[in-house]
């Protein structure tokens, strides 16, 4: 709960620490009343499901979202309570939590994000793909989180990036997003809206930041091209911790109302966007923007010619809620509500996959294997029912990140010298792997073949696969096996932990096990590696194999979702592809992959050069992504709505 003096602070004496303590009670009676319509909801959720013919159930609460190999959720500092005097006795202990309001961005958080978004305004070159003024879109990315500003996974960076490339384009660009706190300039703008949800009027206020990502030019146009980044304040989301909060539905349908009204109430550089543009909607957080649009606001005539694109990160998150009332969401006659039903509860990835006008994943395999049962998670027919309109597009990566030429990780002042490598000079790369083995205790030698896992430590990355070959790579002295050095990063599940730990004590100077994740160490592993194996049991996208190949790391994958996508299969007769496949996720078809490339690696020195520049060469820039995303675009506005409801 939070309204005006919640901001407690104990400076000034005995009045002051009396004050906030009837502050405190305050707040609480607050947080005791909204628990209580919080149970009185719960309780009627059995009789309601009962009038749909469902019978009894559990409410289910939704599991937290990340799309990475980490949860690197970008967190303030926590707020301080500061007491003027030591011995003061603490407020009695009381099973209410109380949500404090969190303190602003710390200074280097504030720097960091600047730096981020500074480095994406490059001026447009000649042979940059600009689009015709007539071909350029309002496109409105609604997301959860948004990098630099929020981030627990692959999501914000997608909704970052692809904004980003878009722009560059020429496209008008907005995103949506929660303001979990204050970022340094971003400004309120006046606008203000409410909605009736849960029975309550929730007030939000619209923020914005412009963000330049080309200068003006004549490229451009003359007009600077930037990201309108659009954020929805409530103090609902400013909470530690973005998901797994008893009310994500509330906190989610009040974003899906306010991004599809933040074009007709945002002023943009002069002028709203208006009602002529593209949603893209990023996963279940979001997916009831799709319905909301098709239930409310086109049987009012409004929205006709703008089209909603659903963008599926994971199948395996689906937004699982114990169903409500209809009004609860907003929506007065429930029109079209049932699409969310699904196994005795609703799930907002149902609704986002059966009412968007177009449907796409992230990336081609994956789209194919949403529509089996291993794949779509019980959705799958509802993924049937739209493969004429269904794409899949590989994400991309940030390529002036992941650049061995201008990694700052590379530099001398993480590795003592300038270990910078490009295709045309591979020495940077032999210097980068002495340098890991010396940073991780290992024996520096660098003719080894070295192998690393970068992951979290979880069944679906495929790390037990991992440990059943282990003994076989590193004791089976055939030639080719045995004589390897093998790097492991991850964290997670404890035993798979116990695995990375028992194995650096057992080989010590032959592999490294590090339990936790850093980004400068993930750098440098990818830089120092000679081959990266990813055994995951389904991968959507993934993006270390192609960070890897970035660096001349030579991949080695299970064939699924963006891996399969990403490597090229090495034919070692046409000197073609950039890693190895292997069909089956088993500790067999890992031993093909390491057997091929350790035989690759020590007896084809020639043809596993040619192999490592064919990996660098690789395009993953989020412009090629941004391109394919525009020719769905343009599918989308040629095709009439998918659900045209009649209009009231």
């Amino acid at each position: 709960a939070r309204g005006e003096g919640s901001n407690l602070s104990l400076r000034g004496g005995s009045d002051a620490v009396e004050n906030a303590k009837s502050q405190l009670k305050e707040v609480m009676e607050r947080s005791n009343n909204l628990e209580q319509k919080v149970d009185d909801l719960a309780e009627g959720y059995e009789n309601l499901a009962q009038s749909f013919g469902m019978g009894g159930f559990k409410v289910t609460r939704t599991a937290s979202y990340s799309c990475l190999n980490e949860e690197a959720l970008t967190q303030p500092a926590p707020a301080v309570i500061e007491t003027a005097d030591e011995d003061e006795p603490a407020p009695e202990p009381s099973d209410t939590v109380v949500q404090i309001p969190a303190a602003p961005p710390s200074e280097a958080l504030s720097q960091k994000i600047a730096a981020a978004l500074a480095k994406d305004s490059k001026v447009v070159e000649e042979e940059a793909f600009v689009l015709p003024p007539e071909e350029r879109m309002n496109i409105v990315i609604v997301s959860s989180e948004v990098a630099p500003f929020s981030k627990s996974g692959g999501l914000a960076d997608v909704c970052d990036k692809l904004g980003v490339s878009l722009s560059r384009m020429g496209h008008r660009v907005m995103t949506v997003a929660p303001l979990y706190w204050r970022y340094d300039g971003c400004e309120n703008t006046g606008s203000v809206k409410e909605f009736g949800i849960t029975g309550q009027k929730h007030r939000v206020e619209y923020w914005r930041k412009w963000r330049e990502t080309a200068p003006a030019s004549a490229e451009t146009g003359g007009e600077a091209f930037g990201v309108n980044h659009v954020f929805v304040q409530n103090g609902c989301y400013e909470r530690h911790g973005m998901y797994g909060h008893n009310d994500d539905l509330m906190r989610f349908t009040v974003l899906s109302w306010a991004a599809l009204e933040a074009p007709f109430s945002v002023d943009c550089n002069g002028s709203v966007f208006g009602d002529d543009c593209i949603f893209l909607v990023n996963d279940w957080m979001v997916g009831l923007v799709p319905l909301i649009m098709v239930s409310h606001y086109r049987r009012y005539g409004c929205y006709m010619n703008a089209r909603t694109i659903f963008d599926i990160h994971n199948m395996g998150y689906c937004g699982n809620f114990g169903v409500c009332d209809p009004q609860d969401l907003g929506l007065p006659n429930g029109d079209f509500f049932d699409k969310l039903f699904h196994d005795r509860q609703i799930k907002l990835l149902k609704g986002g996959i059966e009412l968007s006008d177009r449907v796409v994943t992230v990336s081609p395999s994956y789209r194919d294997e949403i529509l089996t049962p291993e794949g779509g998670w019980g959705l799958q027919e509802s993924c049937r029912s739209r493969f004429p309109h269904l794409d899949g597009v590989l994400n991309g990566i940030d390529e002036s990140e992941w650049d061995p030429q201008t990694d700052h990780y590379l530099s001398a002042k993480f590795q003592g010298f300038d270990n910078f490598y490009s295709t045309n000079d591979l020495a940077g790369k032999r210097s980068c792997k002495l340098h890991i083995q010396s940073h991780l205790g290992m024996n520096q030698d660098a003719d080894v073949p070295l192998i690393c896992f970068i992951g979290r430590l979880a069944y679906q990355k495929g790390i037990d696969l991992l440990e059943a070959v282990f003994p076989w790579l590193m004791n089976n002295n055939d030639g080719v096996t045995g004589h390897v050095q093998l790097i492991m990063m991850g964290s997670g599940d404890e035993k798979y932990a116990s695995f990375l730990r028992n194995a650096e004590g057992q080989h010590k100077g032959k592999v490294a096990g590090y339990v936790g994740f850093t980004p400068e160490l993930e750098h440098k592993i990818l830089a120092g590696a000679d081959i990266l194996l990813m055994p995951s049991r389904y991968e959507p996208c993934g993006l270390p194999q192609m960070y890897a190949q970035k660096y001349g790391t030579v991949p080695i994958v299970h064939a699924t979702g963006g891996l399969k996508d990403s490597v090229q299969q090495f034919c070692p007769f046409e000197d073609t592809g950039t890693g190895w496949k292997f069909d089956r996720a088993d500790a067999e078809g890992i031993q093909w992959g390491l057997w091929n490339a350790l035989n690759t690696y020590k007896n084809f020195p020639e043809s596993w050069e040619k192999l490592r520049i064919r990996c660098m060469e690789q395009d993953f820039s989020w412009d090629r992504s941004a391109r394919r995303y525009h020719e769905i675009f343009k599918w989308a506005k040629m095709d009439p709505p998918y659900i045209n409801a009649g209009r009231f």
